[in-house]
C-alpha cells in the first residue's frame, strides 16, 4: 500500500464514524440524508482506495468505472443533504440528478464512460474520452446549486450560529469543489488530490458538527459508550458464568442458560444506570451534580413558593451546571412595569445587574414574548426587529458579558427573563446545554408565577391598601421577631407610635377622601423619614408605629421629631394644620414583653396628646412628678375644634361665590409668612387663621353677604361686626388663643381707617396684616355678585396703588413677587396658587 492509497481509505474511515454516529440519530429528515451522504461518501473514498491498490488490470478498470459513478452519485447526495439542511423539498432537480447516476452507472459499466484504466507506481491514470466533458457538467450544475443554496441560507439566517455553521459548510465544500477538479488539470491527473479535499470536508463537517451541534456527538458517544460497556458486562457475566459453572447434560444447560438470561434481564436495567451515571460523571465531572440537580427541577423546586428561595436554589445550580460567568433573574418591578435585575448570581460579579433592564415595549421583550425562543445578543445586527434598538442599548448588550437571554413564560404571558453570562471556556452553549435551559425555564415559567403569587399575596396580607405599610397584623409579627431577636442577641430597640393631631376634625371639614390623602402622605413622609432597616406600620385609624432596630431613646427622639417636623411642614399648607403626636418606648428597658413595650408606648403618646399636641414625649416622661393633667376643658377641645373648623367650612360654602376662599386666603398667608423666614409657630399660627378668618360671617344674612346691590349703613354694621363675632366664637378654644388678633383685626387698613378698632401702621398685628392682603387678593380674582373678577395682574396693580393706605406696603411688595406672573422659580413657593384662585 503506497501513500496516495492511504488517503482515500483515512477519508473513508472518517466518513464511516461519522455515519456510526448519524445513524444512531435519524428522527428528522435532515439528519436521515446527513447519513445518507456520508454513505456514499464513504463509498466513493473506498472505490478510490480500491483503484490505487496494484490491482490486475480488470479490476483497476472495473473500480475505475464504479469511481465515476461514486463521484457524480457523492455530488447528488450532498445536494440532497443542502436541500434538507436549508429546509427545502427534494424538488425536479434532484429527481433528475439520481436518474442521471442510474444512467451514467449503467454507461460506465457497459463500457462507454471509462476507456482505460491502470496505476503505475501508486498514480492513477485514465481515460474518459468525451464523456468527461458530459461528466463535467452535470458536476458544475450540481456544485453550483449547492453553493447557491447555502450562500442563500447564510444571507437569509438571523441566528449567529446557525450562520457560522453554514459558513463552515461552504468553506467544506469550495474546497472539496477545488480540489475535485484539480483531475482537469493534465500535471495533477491522478493524484487523489479530490479524496484530500473531501478529507477537508470531513473534517469540517465534524467539526461543525461537534461544535454547532449539527448532530449531538456528546448524547450520541455517552448512549453509545453507556451500551457498549453494558453489552460487554453482560457478555463477560454470561461467558464468566458459563466457565465457572459447567453442564453435563442438555437439560441443565438449558436450564442454566434460562437461569442466566433471566438474571441477566433483571440486571441489566440497574446496570446500565450505574453506567450511565458513571460515563455521565466522566463526560461532565464538576458540574454533574449541578446538571442533576436542574433535571430534577421540577420535582425539587415544585414546593417552593418563595421568590428569594426559588432564586437562591435555580441560579447557583444553573451556573454550575452550564459552566457560565453568572446568571441573572429579571422580573417586573411593581412601580413601572420594567422587568429589571432583581436576582442575581454570583452577587460580586453583577455585570447583568447594572446593564439589563428592559420596559415592556422594548424590542427584545416583544420578540421573546412573541417567539419563546432563546435570544443571543449576536442576533441584535441581523435581525430587523431590533432595528429600533438605540446604539447604546446595543453597544450595552454586547458588553455587559450576556450570553442568553431565555423567555419565562406561564400561560402564553412573559413573567420573567433569565440572563445567562457568557461560557467559563469562551465557547458556545452545546446544543443540550440549551435544551436542557429551555426544559428548566418551560417548568421554571409555571413555578415562578406560583411564587409570585405566593408572595403577592404574602404582601397584601402583610400591607395596608391604604398607605401601603405594614398593616396591624405584621406589627405584631415583626414585634415578637424584635423581642426574640434581643433576648437571644442581647440588642435593643425602640418603638414610636404616632397619632395625628384632630383627624377626625379634618374628616369632618374635608370629608373622608380627603383625610384618605391625608393618611397616604403620612405614610409616605415617615417612611422618607426612616432608614432602611426601620419597620413603619399603619396600626389602625391615624395611628402609626415605627420598629427601630439598634436604637437608644435618645435616638429614637431625633427619628420621631423628624418625622414630625417633616409631616407638619409638607402637609399643611393647603388645609387646616395637619400635626402628630408621637410617643417612644424602648426594649428591654420599659418592659420585656410585647404587651409592655406597647403600653408604655401608648402612655408616652397619650402624654403628648395632653400636653398639647404636636409633640414627641418618651416613656421616661410618663413617670415625671409634678405634671398637671389636662381638665375637662382640655379634653373637650377636639370636639370643640371640630365643630369650629366644620363651621368655617359652611362659611365658605354658604354660596358658589365664596366657596374655598378661607383655604386660598391661608395658602396665600403661610406662602407669604415662609417668605418672610417668620418662625414655625407663627406660621402655624397664621394658617388656621387663614382658614377661620371669616368664621364670624355665619350671623350674617345671606340677603347681605350676595347682594349685588351698594350696602346700606344698616347692611354695613353686622359686615364690620363679624370680626368681633368671630372672635367671641373662638376664645373659648385655648389652641386657637393665638389665632385672634389676626382674626380680629384683618380688616384694619394700614393708614387707620378700617375696622374693628381703626389700629394704623406697626401697630397692627403682622399676621392680620398679612391677612388682609391675601383677603383682599382672593377677593379681587374671584368672582362675586358685587364686582367684577379681575386678573392676577390687575389685582396687583390694585394692591400696588393701595399699599401705604390700606395694606402694609412692605408685605404687599414681598406678596407680589410670590404671585406675579413673571416671579423666579426660586419664589414658586407654593404653584397651585395662581390655578386655583382663578376658580
Amino acid at each position: 500500500m503506497n501513500i496516495w492509497a492511504l488517503i482515500p481509505l483515512i477519508t473513508c474511515l472518517v466518513y464511516i464514524v461519522l455515519l456510526v454516529f448519524a445513524l444512531q440519530q435519524i428522527e428528522r429528515r435532515v439528519n436521515k440524508i446527513f447519513a445518507f451522504f456520508l454513505g456514499v461518501a464513504a463509498f466513493w473514498s473506498f472505490t478510490s482506495f480500491m483503484l490505487h491498490l496494484n490491482a490486475p488490470q480488470e479490476q483497476t478498470l472495473l473500480w475505475g468505472q464504479v469511481l465515476v459513478v461514486a463521484l457524480v452519485w457523492t455530488l447528488v447526495a450532498y445536494y440532497h443533504f443542502v436541500r434538507a439542511y436549508t429546509n427545502r423539498p427534494a424538488g425536479k432537480g434532484l429527481y433528475i440528478g439520481y436518474a442521471l447516476v442510474l444512467v451514467l452507472t449503467v454507461l460506465s459499466l457497459s463500457g462507454y464512460i471509462v476507456q482505460s484504466a491502470y496505476v503505475t507506481d501508486g498514480i492513477l491514470s485514465y481515460d474518459l474520452g468525451t464523456s468527461q466533458y458530459f461528466i463535467g457538467a452535470i458536476s458544475l450544475v450540481f456544485v453550483g446549486g449547492v453553493i447557491r443554496l447555502l450562500v442563500r441560507k447564510y444571507r437569509g439566517s438571523i441566528d449567529p450560529i446557525d450562520r457560522n455553521r453554514t459558513m463552515y459548510l461552504i468553506v467544506g465544500w469550495s474546497i472539496l469543489v477545488v480540489l475535485t477538479y484539480t483531475n482537469l488539470i493534465p500535471a495533477l491527473v491522478g493524484f487523489p488530490l479530490d479524496h484530500i479535499g473531501s478529507l477537508v470536508n470531513a473534517l469540517i463537517i465534524s467539526y461543525a458538527i461537534s461544535r454547532f451541534q449539527l448532530l449531538d456527538i456528546k448524547l450520541v458517544a455517552r448512549r453509545g459508550l453507556t451500551y457498549i460497556i453494558l453489552v460487554s458486562a453482560l457478555i463477560g457475566i454470561s461467558t464468566g458464568a458459563i466457565l465457572i459453572f459447567p453442564t453435563q447434560t442438555q437439560v441443565s444447560t438449558i436450564l442454566f442458560a434460562t437461569l442466566i438470561v433471566l438474571l441477566l434481564i433483571l440486571m441489566a436495567r440497574p446496570l446500565r444506570r450505574a453506567i450511565q451515571e458513571g460515563v455521565d460523571r466522566l463526560f461532565y465531572r464538576q458540574t454533574y451534580d449541578s446538571r442533576q440537580a436542574l433535571l430534577g427541577f421540577s420535582s425539587k423546586m415544585g414546593h417552593i413558593l418563595n421568590l428569594d428561595e426559588l432564586a437562591k436554589e435555580m441560579l447557583p445550580t444553573m451556573t454550575k451546571a452550564l459552566s457560565i460567568t453568572q446568571a441573572s433573574l429579571l422580573l417586573q418591578d411593581n412601580d413601572n412595569g420594567d422587568f429589571t435585575v432583581q436576582f442575581a448570581y454570583p452577587k460580586a460579579k453583577s455585570e447583568l445587574s447594572d446593564e439589563l433592564r428592559f420596559n415592556t415595549d422594548n424590542p427584545i421583550v416583544v420578540w421573546l414574548d412573541r417567539k419563546g425562543s432563546p435570544f443571543h445578543p449576536e442576533q441584535i445586527d441581523n435581525t430587523p426587529e431590533f432595528k429600533g434598538l438605540w446604539q447604546e442599548e446595543k453597544e450595552r448588550l454586547t458588553t455587559s458579558g450576556l450570553g442568553l437571554l431565555y423567555p419565562l413564560k406561564s400561560r402564553d404571558k412573559l413573567i420573567g427573563i433569565l440572563a445567562l453570562g457568557k461560557k467559563q471556556s469562551g465557547g458556545l452553549y452545546s446544543h443540550e446545554d440549551i435544551e436542557l435551559v429551555t426544559n428548566i425555564t418551560n417548568q421554571a415559567g409555571i413555578i415562578l408565577e406560583n411564587a409570585q403569587l405566593y408572595t403577592q399575596a404574602t404582601i397584601r396580607a402583610n400591607t395596608d391598601e391604604l398607605t401601603g405599610l405594614y398593616n396591624h397584623r405584621h406589627f405584631h409579627e415583626r414585634l415578637e421577631q424584635e423581642i426574640a431577636r434581643g433576648s437571644r442577641f442581647g440588642s435593643s430597640f425602640s418603638l414610636i407610635i404616632l397619632d395625628i393631631d384632630l383627624f377626625k376634625s379634618y374628616n369632618d371639614v374635608y370629608g373622608h377622601i380627603a383625610g384618605d390623602q391625608v393618611l397616604r402622605q403620612a405614610g409616605k413622609y415617615i417612611e422618607s423619614s426612616i432608614r432602611g432597616i426601620d419597620l413603619a406600620f399603619r396600626y389602625g385609624g391615624e395611628e402609626f408605629t415605627i420598629i427601630l432596630p439598634e436604637t437608644r431613646l435618645d435616638d429614637a427622639y431625633r427619628v420621631a421629631e423628624r418625622v414630625r417636623k417633616t409631616i407638619e411642614s409638607k402637609t399643611s399648607f393647603r388645609t387646616m394644620p395637619i400635626t402628630v403626636s408621637l410617643g417612644i418606648a424602648n426594649w428591654p428597658s420599659d418592659g420585656v414583653m410585647k404587651e409592655e413595650i406597647i403600653v408604655r408606648a401608648d402612655e408616652a403618646l397619650y402624654r403628648a396628646k395632653h400636653t398639647g399636641r404636636n409633640r414627641t414625649c418618651l416613656s421616661s416622661d410618663v413617670l415625671k412628678p409634678g405634671t398637671p393633667r389636662i381638665g375637662t376643658e382640655l379634653e373637650a377641645r377636639p370636639k370643640a375644634l371640630s365643630i369650629i373648623y366644620a363651621l368655617a367650612a359652611t362659611v365658605d360654602a354658604k354660596d358658589s361665590y365664596t366657596y374655598g376662599h378661607s383655604r386660598k386666603v391661608s395658602e396665600y398667608a403661610v406662602a407669604m409668612a415662609e417668605a418672610a423666614n417668620m418662625p414655625q409657630d407663627k406660621i402655624a399660627t397664621i394658617r388656621a387663621a387663614g382658614l377661620l378668618h371669616d368664621i364670624g360671617k355665619i350671623g350674617i344674612p345671606d340677603s347681605i353677604l350676595n347682594k349685588k346691590a351698594p350696602l346700606t349703613d344698616d347692611e354695613w354694621r353686622p359686615i364690620r361686626a363679624h370680626p368681633e363675632l368671630g372672635v367671641e366664637i373662638l376664645r373659648h378654644v385655648i389652641d386657637l388663643v393665638n389665632c385672634l388678633p389676626a382674626i380680629l383685626h384683618h380688616h384694619e387698613h394700614y393708614d387707620g381707617s378700617g375696622y374693628s378698632s381703626g389700629l394704623k401702621g406697626g401697630s397692627i398685628p403682622i399676621e392680620a396684616r398679612i391677612l388682609a392682603i391675601a383677603d383682599a387678593y382672593d377677593a379681587m380674582t374671584s368672582l362675586r355678585p358685587y364686582h367684577k373678577q379681575l386678573s392676577s395682574q390687575e389685582a396687583i396693580n390694585e394692591l400696588k396703588r393701595c399699599a401705604g393706605t390700606h395694606f402694609d406696603p412692605e408685605l404687599v411688595d414681598r406678596f407680589c413677587k410670590i404671585v406675579e406672573p413673571t416671579r423666579p422659580k426660586s419664589l414658586e413657593v407654593r404653584p397651585q396658587l395662581d390655578n386655583e384662585a382663578t376658580h
